[in-house]
């Protein structure tokens, strides 16, 4: 897959070109298992707080789930969230960066999405990646690699 050329849907149920929101030196593409849940609104809150910081640094964020266009929208309005929300409801970036995993919860088995980040170049080259993140703390470790 190309990721230059393929158009993704958005939390405004538009497709967009990851490249519309290109910043000088790249992305960072954080995956969350499911909107509106504790974690992942820690985490988003977390990236939030820190977004002009990441874009004076030259990276835009993109936070990233399987859930449709209106729960995203949703999300992202309840927590005044700055930045694009990708929906990847069919799973092809999901499954390009390899974070679908197998879970197990009360000896139920299926598949999710693993918290990960990736600070990836405008070509998408991976620069640096974290997979199996906590959602509180895991911010300063994007921060201490963006500042080498």
């Amino acid at each position: 897959m190309d990721l230059k050329t393929t158009p993704f849907l958005f939390e405004d149920n538009q497709q967009h070109l990851l490249s519309e929101f290109q910043k000088e030196k790249g992305y960072i593409l954080y995956f969350f298992p499911k909107a509106a849940t504790p974690g992942c609104i820690l985490e988003t809150i977390a990236y939030n707080k820190h977004y002009q910081e990441f874009l004076q640094k030259g990276y835009n964020v993109i936070g990233i789930s399987r859930d449709n266009p209106k729960k995203q929208h949703q999300f992202k309005c309840d927590h005044t969230v700055a930045f694009p929300m990708l929906c990847d409801i069919d799973e092809k970036l999901c499954q390009h960066f390899d974070v679908m995993k197998q879970k197990k919860m009360f000896n139920n088995v299926f598949m999710a999405i693993e918290r990960s980040t990736f600070v990836v170049d405008n070509d998408f080259n991976i620069l640096q990646s974290w997979q199996k993140v906590k959602p509180v703390g895991h911010i300063e470790d994007v921060l201490k690699f963006l500042n080498k």
